[in-house]
């Protein structure tokens, strides 16, 4: 889902640089003070995990193979917003030191990577209306790359229409190619999601009732 560079139409890009930045600041604005003194060394280890196990590919077909996202993993666990920031250091990180995404087009990848993908893993894991958690949180988890896929498929689609073809691809292509690969991508990303919260739940589960600050206020998890 890395866009790199040269693939969108220039006011696409910016249009994500613009929206990437105006959440990072308002994220920035409700975290500073809140935070607690637990949260920072966590989510630095959050973000060292989440870095090295996206490196760890799993095939999913036709040669092509997914890896770990982490978006919701990191939401669950720290909150929304703390998740927005893990993984748009990891996002900086990895397009600065391995090229994996380009530089213009890091407001893109945040935007759907970090910020969508940590927010609708929070709030589908938080709201969704099941009783079995485990199911939430692969749902949660499933729903984060299907919808970071199809905001990364909608903004080809764009960059193809307003260049006239010079950016971008074509929806017809675009759509069901994104869209179907991270369909499977997804499923991974649930399982293993689904697989360290567990784990976490049996030797650290004092992370797990840690409170979640998100942009309405601080949400305390019930022991």
């Amino acid at each position: 889902m890395h866009i790199p560079d040269g693939l969108m139409a220039p006011a696409v890009l910016a249009a994500g640089w613009v929206i990437s930045l105006s959440v990072l600041y308002l994220v920035n604005r409700r975290l500073k003070g809140t935070m607690n003194d637990e949260n920072i060394p966590l989510m630095a280890v959050l973000a060292a995990g989440i870095f090295v196990a996206q490196m760890l590919n799993f095939p999913i077909g036709g040669g092509t193979t997914g890896h770990l996202v982490g978006a919701a993993l990191a939401a669950i666990l720290l909150g929304p917003l703390a998740g927005i920031v893990v993984i748009t250091t990891i996002l900086i990180i990895q397009c600065l030191l391995f090229g994996d995404g380009g530089i213009t087009a890091l407001g893109l990848n945040i935007f759907n990577m970090a910020i969508i993908g940590a927010l609708a893993g929070w709030y589908v894991y938080r709201y969704l209306p099941l009783k079995d958690e485990k199911t939430r949180i692969f749902t949660a988890s499933w729903l984060a790359v299907f919808l970071g896929a199809f905001a990364c498929a909608s903004e080809l689609a764009l960059s193809y229409s307003i260049s006239g073809g010079d950016y971008g691809i074509k929806a017809v292509i675009a759509f069901p190619a994104m869209l179907g690969y991270h369909a499977l991508i997804g499923v991974g990303e649930g399982v293993i999601t689904t697989g360290v919260i567990a784990y976490l739940s049996h030797v650290f589960p004092e992370m797990l009732r840690l409170p979640r600050i998100t942009f309405k206020g601080i949400v305390e998890v019930a022991e």
